[in-house]
């Protein structure tokens, strides 16, 4: 499925997007089973020199452009901020998202052709969001908050890592066990309690996709543990683990084993029961759209003066 990288400039201009979306298989192929209403995960997505050429635009952003965040994870928006109102402060997306290898537009064609319903799941992508983790960081569980529409994609780059999904507790009809731990929202403030018991564990490879949708991102959340390694495994242990730390010497079981794509992972879960993977420096790519945008840009001392 990937489209090659071409740096002849003259092909860059007539690329033609229909050669490849046509190829692509129904978006339902795609569907993480057991996780409503839905969730999609497509392997290799863009190629390896995509993914190098890509990290390599992200590494060589202003260091202005960075926020750290207490864990010291950085972070960087492309297409503009959101004000504490929940409206977009719009800047131009950079040229090698919407011109070469113009991955937003092909994000869109994809669930475009994929959905076999034309313009149906178009999400009008006008923000991305970049996230670097180093080896061993994480981010607590948290919600992208209704200021976006709710389909969003998220681009791997460089390590996996696991995604886990969580409920959030229903007091009138809550689901065991009876513990809760605290959510963030995305600017790490305390939120609602969670139900202690995650919904799913999701592996994220290199140069995949993943798409949340619906209810799955407006009233779940989701986030990354802490850690430098993880462990897979194919069958659950006899008995569950009883704290934190021995669920990371047991392992987890992933939701998305049939769609992840690579043999050498689905050898080691056949043969040894696990698969082991160390976490090395992994940037995402998370497209969306917000669904409130400052008309007339938000450039330079106004949008600095609307973000304040």
């Amino acid at each position: 499925m990937p489209v090659p990288i071409n740096n002849d400039q003259d092909t860059q201009q007539s690329n033609d997007h229909s050669t490849y979306t046509e190829a692509f298989p129904e978006l339902e192929h795609f569907r993480i089973q057991n996780i409503p209403p839905a969730a999609y995960y497509i392997p290799d997505f863009i190629t390896k020199e995509e993914e190098e050429y890509l990290i390599r635009k992200v590494e060589e952003s202003p260091q202005p452009k960075w926020r750290k965040v207490g864990t010291g994870r950085r972070l960087q928006y492309w297409g503009g901020t959101m004000s504490k109102k929940g409206i977009l402060l719009p800047e131009p997306l950079p040229d090698f998202l919407t011109s070469f290898p113009n991955i937003t537009e092909r994000i869109e064609s994809f669930l475009r052709v994929a959905s076999s319903v034309k313009g149906k799941e178009k999400m009008g992508i006008n923000q991305v969001l970049v996230n670097e983790y180093q080896s061993g960081q994480g981010i607590s569980p948290h919600e992208d908050g209704p200021a976006f529409h709710p389909l969003v994609a998220t681009l791997s780059l460089g390590s996996h890592t696991i995604l886990d999904l969580h409920h959030y507790i229903n007091p009138t009809s809550p689901s065991p066990p009876m513990v809760s731990m605290p959510s963030e929202d995305d600017e790490g403030e305390g939120g609602k309690t969670i139900a202690a018991i995650t919904l799913a564990h999701l592996l994220l490879l290199p140069r995949s996709l993943l798409i949340l949708s619906s209810s799955l991102y407006t009233s779940h959340l989701h986030s990354i543990s802490s850690r430098e390694k993880d462990v897979i495994i194919s069958n659950p242990p006899i008995s569950p683990p009883q704290d934190e730390q021995e669920s990371k010497i047991e392992g987890v079981q992933i939701a998305n084993t049939e769609l992840i794509g690579d043999s050498d992972i689905i050898d080691k879960l056949r043969t040894e029961g696990k698969w082991i993977g160390e976490r090395g420096t992994r940037i995402s790519l998370t497209f969306r759209r917000a669904e409130k945008v400052l008309k007339g840009g938000a450039l330079g001392a106004l949008g600095g003066a609307l973000r304040r």
